[in-house]
């Protein structure tokens, strides 16, 4: 009798509520799911929340209303807890950004989904499912889970391989700005870097005839990745150029601040809400007009995605510049917003058909690269049509460059990319995305060449600079060397440290100062003597990535500073 009535006892405390705890069920999929994402690197798990949210979901309560509100708030919560863990940028910021996304075209639309939803990652999905549905009828999950969420701070960590490793690049002499990284605060850094960048202010000789033109190329999404991903490292361009910065910055990783900073690059590097409060005497081009040169504005696009022509006139001191409509060139192919792009090529010639005896600076802005553009009969997505899209921009520029050679004009040709495609991605960014200004996107190849009579001999010059030769850098280690197929023999001078935005102006003024056709000589590597190192800073609207000891650190609205895992 005694012994029925422990057994009653026993069965009725067992079963009272406090101690009748539920098990995960398909829950446990997805805490198992995200611990072995943890471990391999693709997400930071959050350990304390998910403890949390496990407890949330095991703890014993009665009335059925109760339990689907609890599934529900878990639901909302899980959610939001593995956003915040994918280091993906905060929701808000992708809500701020729809006015532009609503006007993709809806197949590109379609791309960018299907590139958030790989193939592969359905397949270890599905797989890790199958797996779950069998080992949960031999195997306690709910029990598995927690021990695994307990012991997670000493399970081995296995972080995916970088998918970008930047080239290498020996820095040369060059002077440089006190870059103090002191104590290695972030704030206190970025502070001093500010401080450092408001004294620059950049200004060209007072020269009466600068007797030649000025043709910057800005190109969209062309960098140093896409150059190594889609195997454009030994074009032959590149062998072209007396000056490269293979070690350049853009500061933002969007097209509007990027150019604002080209333009405005008589000052230094500014915040970025400054760009859109700027200095008169920041102005490149004002600068350029005082000297004689005409301003002229030619883009192979409308330019009204995101106001950009309006911002580079308002913003950019180009109010007065002669623009010139691309209705009258050949589409090449139709855009990410389903808009006409037009053939390079054929704005070239025309603007090389048209100089006149003025000095002109021209700038040229072409959306040929960017995302979501579509060739027409080109069979795939804008992805697989990348390369050939550079190809043929890249071909186009050095028929460009052999058509001002055999024109005989005097011409200096500055690339200058905006940013890079982006269509590797990383663990923080979809392919192709931007919102976050990383390294990768940021740092492109800029390019100078100066054609003309009695510029012949400049490579011989440069060979003969003693100790100023060309460093090292991220074009040579990829094999980009300096013998090239160019008419006349020279050798490339690379500037190997990092630079930003105001060392375009610095190259630019310095050939000014060096009066190359009217009595002075083109001395490519006392140039490059002659600019100053930046630190890395790269901004979008309330983003900062800055490079602290070797390592960047990102910054999102104003929060917390951590490192950037690719």
């Amino acid at each position: 009798m005694n012994d029925h009535l422990y057994q009653q006892q026993r069965h009725h405390l067992l079963n009272h509520p406090l101690f009748s705890w539920p098990g995960l069920g398909v829950w446990s999929f997805y805490f198992l799911l995200k611990i072995g994402a943890g471990v391999f690197g693709y997400i930071e798990l959050n350990l304390l929340w998910n403890i949390v949210l496990f407890f949330f979901l095991v703890i014993p309560i009665q009335p059925r209303s109760l339990k689907i509100a609890r599934q529900l708030i878990a639901i909302i919560a899980a959610v939001i807890l593995f956003y915040q863990e994918t280091s993906l940028p905060p929701f808000s910021r992708l809500v701020d950004q729809w006015q532009l996304v609503s006007s993709f075209s809806v197949v590109y639309l379609v791309e960018l989904i299907g590139r958030f939803i790989a193939i592969e990652a359905i397949a270890v999905f599905l797989v890790a499912m199958i797996v779950f549905a069998y080992l949960r009828k031999i195997i306690r999950m709910t029990a598995l889970t927690l021990v695994l969420l307990v012991i997670y701070p000493v399970l081995p960590q296995f972080a995916p391989a970088p998918i970008y490793t930047s080239p290498s690049a020996q820095v040369t002499s060059a002077p440089m700005l006190a870059i103090q990284r002191g104590s290695g605060d972030p704030d206190a850094i970025l502070t001093r870097f500010y401080a450092q960048q408001s004294q620059i202010r950049l200004s060209p000789p007072s020269v009466a005839n600068p007797n030649f033109d000025i043709l910057i190329l800005n190109v969209c999404s062309l960098s140093w990745q896409d150059l190594q991903q889609f195997d454009l490292l030994d074009h032959p361009l590149w062998a072209q150029a007396d000056i490269m910065l293979s070690n350049f910055y853009t500061g933002s990783s969007y097209s509007g601040p990027a150019t604002l900073r080209l333009l405005q690059a008589s000052c230094g590097h500014v915040p970025h809400r400054q760009l859109f409060e700027p200095e008169g005497e920041c102005m490149m081009n004002e600068q350029l007009a005082a000297l004689g040169f005409a301003a002229e504005i030619r883009m192979n696009h409308s330019g009204a995605f995101d106001n950009f022509l309006r911002q580079i006139r308002e913003l950019g001191g180009m109010q007065d510049a002669q623009v010139v409509s691309p209705e009258q060139f050949p589409i090449a192919m139709s855009g990410f917003d389903q808009a006409p792009i037009r053939a390079d090529s054929a704005i070239f010639t025309d603007w090389l058909d048209t100089l006149g005896a003025t000095p002109k600076f021209t700038f040229y802005n072409t959306m040929s690269l960017h995302d979501g553009n579509r060739l027409s009969g080109f069979r795939g997505n804008s992805m697989a049509s990348y390369r050939t899209r550079a190809k043929t921009l890249l071909d186009d520029t050095l028929q460009l460059f052999q058509d001002i050679e055999a024109s005989g004009r005097n011409v200096l040709v500055v690339m200058v990319p905006e940013h890079g495609s982006g269509l590797q991605g990383d663990r923080m960014q979809l392919p192709g995305m931007r919102e976050i200004p990383t390294p990768e996107l940021t740092h492109v190849p800029v390019l100078f060449k100066l054609f003309g009579e009695g510029v012949a001999g400049a490579g011989l010059d440069v060979a003969g600079s003693a100790g100023m030769g060309a460093a090292g850098s991220s074009a040579e280690s990829a094999g980009m060397g300096a013998a090239g197929s160019g008419t006349r023999a020279h050798e490339l001078v690379q500037i190997g440290h990092a630079t930003g935005p105001s060392a375009i102006a610095e190259v630019i003024y310095e050939i000014i100062r060096q009066q190359p056709f009217t009595g002075g000589s083109y001395r490519p590597a006392e140039i490059a003597g002659a600019v100053n190192e930046t630190l890395p800073v790269l901004e979008n609207d309330r983003v900062i990535m800055l490079n602290v000891e070797g390592q960047f650190l990102l910054q999102i609205n104003n929060g917390e500073w951590r490192p950037y895992n690719r």
